[in-house]
């Protein structure tokens, strides 16, 4: 191959290598969150950009400069509607938290987790209360009026609740733990985390189970991982001893 030539595919694969590494990123099998995209995205771009001695290929790093810009708008722009569930999963997970979200939009985003933990803190008493089983006639409703002229207590109540949840997302936001065990400390948190970073389950792996082929020993099937393949082994065997019997 001729010197250019070579510069060339130099230069193709500094452009393309970013992008590669976000997509292995975003397909992973152990660490697929949804939490992951805002933050890769932003660095994919901030990559691309800072780019430079680019002759050939700077057409080609524009071009998917402008196709994430066009794509992932709700990302870029932070205050579309579309944009929660990609703040609160971002922020949720231990390893970002607050670190990815652009200087203008940070005083924006943690308001939005603020308001998601006092939600979340909610529904959580809404749940509580509804399991007691309260008798209320008229009477009672009479005799705790009294109760109703006076609300210091609950306004007072309620404050307190709110700097706890208060005093729990600060200190999340502060820590520096990145493990997913800090999560088992803030037990807010944690109910955000699974709330926007559950992914559901890839039905692949289950149609080929079950179907009649069943084919899993198959070379087309050499990429799965020793334990996945020893999981739809055993399922495979269940199923096939149920039908016999």
């Amino acid at each position: 191959m001729k010197k250019n030539e070579w510069s060339f595919l130099e230069k193709y694969c500094k452009v393309m290598g970013p992008l590669a590494k976000s997509l292995d990123k975003l397909q992973g099998e152990r660490s697929c969150h949804l939490g992951c995209v805002a933050p890769t995205t932003l660095a994919l771009r901030l990559l691309l950009i800072q780019m430079d001695n680019l002759v050939h290929c700077r057409p080609l790093c524009f071009n998917i400069i402008s196709s994430l810009e066009k794509r992932f708008d709700y990302i870029f722009d932070l205050k579309k509607v579309k944009s929660k569930s990609f703040i609160l999963s971002a922020i949720s997970h231990p390893k970002f938290k607050q670190s990815w979200i652009p200087n203008r939009y940070k005083s924006y985003c943690k308001q939005i987790f603020f308001d998601e933990c006092y939600l979340i803190n909610t529904d959580k008493e809404a749940v509580l209360n509804t399991d007691e089983n309260v008798d209320s006639d008229s009477s009672d409703q009479e005799f705790f009026q009294v109760l109703s002229e006076n609300c210091l207590d609950v306004d007072i109540d309620i404050q307190s609740n709110h700097n706890c949840i208060n005093a729990q997302a600060m200190e999340y936001l502060n820590s520096k733990n990145k493990d997913f065990n800090v999560l088992n400390s803030f037990p807010i948190i944690k109910k955000m985390f699974f709330k926007y970073n559950t992914t559901l389950p890839s039905s692949a792996p289950v149609e080929r189970l079950f179907s009649s082929g069943s084919q899993i020993m198959t070379p087309r099937r050499n990429r799965l991982n020793d334990k996945t393949f020893e999981m739809l082994l055993c399922c495979r065997c269940q199923n096939l001893n149920s039908n016999n019997f």
